[in-house]
């Protein structure tokens, strides 16, 4: 099941554009692979030293290191170096720990001829991969072969998921880590398959303890994987399972230091900064988004506390909904608890209730609750070994027509699978007239617009953005996008691309959108994710406000 995985994944590839976050990756990435060289070869490396031009790295505070900052190794491993070479766990642009990107180097090794967008997106495509395989042999054991083949089905057929993982960032990654500390944490309490023991075996615990550091060092989600397993050992009244977890934490946390090297020459302060960092996002980077009709700016603003509950109703196919809600149906109503059910209804429930509590981040549709919807895969498969188990060969033929639903699609949203909604409510054009946003990431920028950008861009003349990540550095350097991008490039503007993320737009996007004809649009089933404006009508709305603004002034000038 896990080549199988890979092989979809693999496929699928390249139909999947760069997003907003993986240009930031691709920048950190090179960071790392200047510092692995510079470990080599110290004194040569540093006497031919000239730090980059331009990077996809987000700006930030901190200086190149000087040549005599790091000709050898003992100084590369100090501050001034390694604080510029390794951009993560700290103040923002730079919150995120460095896992994610370790992981994407693994492409460095395994397909080194490969440009570095596909070449970034290998680990995480294969971590996914795996943890598929692992799920799917976890569950034939305890469950079944109907329980096994739903569970894999969902984890690689939901939409918003299967967008994710291919992604070289942090949220697909996250999610194969927390599931599979999930599968690790039983292994090592089971006697036997749905008997848990008193004393844990030693094996599974180091790979539990792996699995903790690795999804602590991939986002700051992961800090708080420990949580529902606490839960879980309490309602269980396991021995084992609390043994398990005080043993996987604590083993976890030196590996978790030596995953992140800006902490190395002080672990306190690092932590510190990490923390500091992720739990003052309101003041760093608030983010506004639509939810039902209303925008909030968050962290600042919380969404409504049922939101991840009506967005796992929308974001997920109905028949994988209603195999999860079995699963879970039949675990709480069992006169004797299914222990392995337990935990994963634990997990889901608390990665849900996470995401709404009050004054967290909830921009990006479900991308920062995305855990919860790996969970949701494995109950998904408990669901289908009691509906098989009820109905027999109807209900093989109901998990049939589940996985073929999921199948088909995601097959349909491709190339945007981000801006699937359930066709129960009306699939996309049915999400925005309740007033969800239709899209986020920028994955509408497909080569359709790019090749339209680049036709009709006459020499000389540049493109604008709404927003700019350096993904648009990464196009540009790569020929997808041949135009000028930024202010400072010689020429004036021709177009002028925003993205339809309604609680993102700017007064002057609202009003291209409402009073503009734009030149070129992309959009799904009716619904435009991506408009192209003559730049000229930006001009006339300048001149609009810059004529308002005279107006108003001139008459403020006559009072006293």
């Amino acid at each position: 099941m896990a080549s199988f995985c890979l092989a979809l994944m693999l496929t699928t590839e390249p139909y999947l554009v760069i997003v907003w976050d993986e240009g930031y990756t691709l920048g950190r990435e090179e960071r790392i692979r200047q510092w692995f060289a510079a470990m080599g070869r110290p004194a040569s490396y540093a006497s031919g030293w000239r730090p980059p031009y331009e990077e996809l790295v987000p700006p930030n505070r901190l200086i190149a290191p000087r040549p005599e900052e790091m000709d050898s190794r003992a100084k590369l491993l100090r501050p001034p170096a390694i604080d510029w070479f390794w951009p993560f766990a700290r103040e923002e642009p730079d919150g995120h720990p460095p896992v994610y990107a370790l992981v994407g180097l693994a492409g460095d090794i395994l397909t080194p001829w490969r440009e570095p967008l596909p070449k970034a997106r290998l680990g995480p495509m294969l971590v996914f991969s795996l943890t598929c395989g692992a799920i799917f042999a976890f569950l034939r054991r305890r469950f079944g072969s109907w329980a096994a083949a739903a569970a894999a089905g969902a984890w690689m057929a939901q939409p918003h998921l299967f967008a994710l993982a291919h992604y070289a960032t942090y949220d697909g990654l996250l999610t194969s880590f927390w599931t599979l500390a999930c599968l690790s944490f039983v292994k090592a309490i089971e006697v036997e398959p749905g008997r848990p023991g008193e004393r844990p075996r030693p094996g599974w615990i180091l790979a539990f303890a792996a699995l903790i550091a690795l999804a602590m060092g991939t986002k700051f989600t992961g800090w708080l994987l420990p949580v529902p397993f606490l839960a879980w050992s309490a309602v269980a009244r396991s021995r084992g399972g609390a043994l398990t977890l005080l043993a996987g934490c604590v083993l976890a946390i030196p590996l978790l230091v030596l995953l992140v090297p800006p902490w190395w020459h002080d672990p306190i302060l690092g932590v510190d900064r990490f923390l500091r960092s992720n739990l003052t996002r309101a003041q760093t980077t608030p983010l506004k988004t639509l939810f039902l009709g209303r925008i909030y700016d968050t962290p600042g603003e919380s969404l409504p506390w049922y939101n991840t509950i009506v967005w796992t109703v929308l974001a997920t196919p109905a028949g994988f909904l209603i195999l999860a809600v079995a699963g879970v149906a039949w675990t709480l109503a069992r006169e004797r608890r299914d222990a392995v059910g337990t935990l994963f209804v634990i997990h889901w429930a608390f990665l849900l209730a996470l995401r709404a509590l009050p004054h967290t981040p909830g921009h990006d549709g479900v991308r920062q609750f995305l855990p919860a919807f790996g969970i949701l895969a494995v109950l998904v498969g408990l669901g289908a070994g009691w509906v098989v188990g009820r109905l027999g060969w109807v209900g093989g033929l109901l998990i049939v027509v589940a996985v073929v639903e999921g199948g088909v699609t995601v097959g349909v949203m491709i190339p945007v699978p981000l801006s699937y909604f359930n066709p129960v409510f009306g699939g996309l054009p049915g999400a925005v007239r309740m007033g969800m946003e239709p899209t986020y990431y920028w994955d509408a920028l497909q080569p359709e617009v790019l090749d339209w950008l680049n036709e009709h861009s006459p020499p000389g003349r540049k493109v604008r953005f709404a927003r700019y990540p350096t993904s648009w550095l990464y196009l540009r350097r790569t020929g997808g996008l041949r135009p000028g991008i930024l202010p400072s490039d010689p020429g004036d503007f021709a177009w002028y691309v925003v993205q339809n993320r309604p609680g993102d737009l700017s007064p002057l996007d609202r009003h291209l959108i409402a009073h503009a004809a734009p030149a070129k649009v992309y959009g799904r089933f009716g619904v435009p994710l991506i408009w192209v404006f003559p730049y000229d009508e930006v001009l006339k709305w300048q001149a609009i406000g810059e004529g308002r603004a005279t107006a108003e002034g001139g008459a403020g000038s006559g009072g006293g």
